[in-house]
């Protein structure tokens, strides 16, 4: 059974005070409603004396405390509905308090219950922590098993400068696409060039963030998957290879895949503004995925590139009228569709323009280098 707290047994008094003054109100208005119909029957017999020589004198009496009971039934009536008024008053100042007190209880029962939670949490993770570092323990810190030549690190990664994916990056890789795999509305999905999925960091330092990507949407993986698919697979393809004899080592089959830039002294062209009619694509590094340009939207351009995007009639120059048009035009789309252009780009979507700036050097001469570093 369960225990009345003194709020609700204070609620319950109210509640049975306030019903026991209503029960009175409507006694009370019954009363006056009878005393109101016996003063005109009081009245109508005092007009039929009046031609009979009747008494008159005990008609108007009967009368008289007819209409004093009636105003003492008014006055009770005021006093009642006074009190009403209050009851009702306190009783909802009551339910309030205790509404309050209701959900206060159950927020600091909600939080309660999360903390303990939280701790079930931290032992998960410490058994977590110690299977990863596990993990991590049984990779060298050589090991190179993937080029890291389209990979985008975030500025300030304790890896930026090895041009192979390190044991941390490797490790923390599977353990991304496992906690996504296993809990995957915790992570954000955008489009924003790259499909990337994000587990978020809510009110932390500013720190590194993950910023690899890819051209098409992925689901995560399993643990043991996404082992398979960065590491283990990848080792024992190697060994296969050293075995027979078709690569010396490891180190020599992940030679990482390095561009090279012909001139980096040469000075950058000027940029020009283009209205992109087309979605293109074009290298503006000398390592890395071709840049996007997006079609429906304003972009700089080196000078080389936005003379070949306008001579392929991909664009044109925002200096020029056409341009000008060309974008109030599509402003005035996006208006009527209430959007924001496109959604996401591939590069198959693109035309692709290559290295019009010439920063990647041609094969022959990044074999030279080859030769030239052993």
């Amino acid at each position: 059974m369960r225990r009345i707290s003194q709020p609700d047994k204070t609620i319950a008094r109210l509640e049975t005070e306030l019903a026991n003054l209503n029960a009175s109100r409507e006694k009370l208005l019954a009363q006056r409603g009878a005393a109101i119909d016996e003063l005109d029957k009081a009245r109508a017999d005092r007009r039929e004396s009046l031609g009979q020589n009747a008494d008159i004198v005990a008609t108007s009496a009967a009368v008289r405390d007819l209409k004093a009971r009636i105003m003492d039934l008014d006055e009770l009536l005021g006093d009642v509905d006074h009190d009403i008024s209050e009851m009702s008053e306190r009783l909802t100042r009551e339910r309030g308090v205790h509404d309050r007190n209701e959900r206060a209880d159950a927020l600091e029962k909600i939080a309660s219950a999360t903390e303990k939670c939280a701790r079930d949490v931290e032992v998960a993770v410490a058994g977590l922590k110690s299977a990863v570092i596990a993990l991590r323990a049984e990779l060298p810190e050589d090991i190179k098993l993937w080029p890291t030549h389209y990979a985008h690190r975030p500025i300030g990664s304790v890896d930026e400068d090895k041009l192979t994916a390190s044991p941390r990056e490797l490790v923390a890789g599977v353990l991304a696409d496992a906690l996504a795999q296993a809990l995957p509305d915790l992570f954000d999905v955008s489009r924003d060039d790259y499909y990337r999925s994000a587990l978020s960091r809510i009110m932390m330092p500013k720190g590194p963030r993950a910023d690899w990507g890819s051209d098409e949407t992925t689901q995560p993986l399993t643990a043991v998957e996404a082992c398979e698919a960065l590491i283990s697979e990848r080792l024992r393809e190697l060994a296969n290879e050293i075995r027979s004899g078709s690569i010396g080592s490891a180190s020599d089959r992940v030679r990482p895949q390095v561009t090279y830039l012909k001139d980096p002294t040469a000075s950058r062209p000027p940029d020009e503004q283009v209205f992109v009619t087309a979605s293109l694509s074009y290298f503006a590094t000398s390592a890395g995925a071709p840049l996007i340009c997006g079609r429906g939207r304003a972009h700089m351009l080196p000078k080389p590139v936005a003379d070949l995007a306008i001579s392929r009639e991909l664009g044109h120059r925002m200096s020029s009228p056409e341009g000008i048009e060309a974008f109030e035009e599509e402003k005035r789309r996006r208006e009527r569709i209430r959007g924001n252009g496109d959604g996401a780009i591939r590069h198959d979507d693109c035309v692709a323009l290559g290295d019009v700036l010439g920063l990647r050097a041609s094969a022959d001469e990044i074999a030279e280098v080859e030769r030239a570093i052993g």
